[in-house]
């Protein structure tokens, strides 16, 4: 006679019959004993970490690599710098009063969750020279409150040492500009800002928050709470198909705050990308 320990749910319900209790389950109690033993294992392990100082930041956000391992990284509060293989660091893109920046913008800022955040490289940089940075930006002409997130396309010179031509391929991303009764809820909170190419199809994702806002994600032209997929002027790519009466850069909608995107290796497709949110990964 197999022995075996009763396993209880007792807030199941049998989806198969609405309304009733689902049946208790039987595991064998081998199964249980093999459980057991690889628990007492796991607990007994011991793993040596090893941790060596790459490049100290202050409130580091997103790094981007190019093949021969130069890093470009954002500091949220203070822009976007450049790792050579060498080691040595050159200050490209600065916010407002920032120091020693070859480039300064004082429409750049940062406050709560939002600054100077999501970096990535043009899959074709060899020819093109174009990194892409999104950014928290204030001024008059700013549409959330005097405040909006941008998404700005520059080129990086030779030397890695400086910047020209920047031009903002996104200027209308929602930012949260007061606060609010929400817990972390300052200015700047939900401010999503990763954005990633796609090495399948060549479009940018732009992750983009909620702002604590409840209606946003659902509404069909706020950039609040959606992916967006464009091309490298910001234009919306061919194939996003949102609902009728939806901006064409959706590509989709409805997330909460969206800080992390990757695609599936070997196929990168980019209808299944993997995102990240602050409390959930799908």
């Amino acid at each position: 006679m197999r022995s075996a320990v009763l396993e209880t749910r007792p807030a199941a319900l049998d989806p198969g019959r609405e309304g009733r209790r689902a049946p208790a389950r039987w595991l064998p109690a081998s199964l249980i004993a093999v459980a057991a033993l690889v628990g007492a294992t796991a607990a007994t392990a011991q793993v040596t970490v090893k941790a060596e100082e790459f490049q100290k930041a202050d409130s580091p956000w997103d790094m981007a690599f190019l093949p021969d391992g130069t890093m470009f990284f954002t500091e949220k509060c203070k822009g976007l710098s450049v790792r050579l293989p060498s080691g040595k660091v050159n200050a490209l893109l600065g916010v407002g009063d920032s120091k020693g920046y070859a480039t300064v913008r004082n429409d750049l800022f940062c406050d709560g969750q939002a600054g100077v955040q999501g970096v990535a490289v043009d899959p074709n940089f060899a020819t093109n020279r174009f990194v892409y940075v999104f950014a928290s930006s204030k001024g008059p002409n700013r549409t959330y409150g005097g405040f909006n997130n941008i998404v700005m396309r520059m080129k990086v010179d030779a030397p890695l040492a400086a910047v020209s031509d920047i031009s903002e391929i996104i200027n209308d991303i929602g930012y949260k500009p007061a606060k609010s009764a929400h817990p972390f809820g300052g200015p700047g909170a939900h401010n999503g800002g990763r954005i990633r190419f796609n090495p399948g199809d060549g479009f940018l994702y732009v992750l983009t928050g909620d702002n604590h806002s409840g209606a946003g994600p659902q509404h069909p032209t706020r950039i609040i709470g959606k992916v967006l997929r464009v091309d490298r002027d910001g234009k919306a790519a061919a194939g996003n198909n949102p609902p009728a009466g939806f901006d064409k850069r959706i590509f989709a909608y409805g997330f909460r705050n969206p800080q992390g995107i990757a695609f599936r290796p070997g196929t990168n497709e980019g209808s299944m990308p993997f995102r990240v949110e602050r409390d959930s990964l799908t």
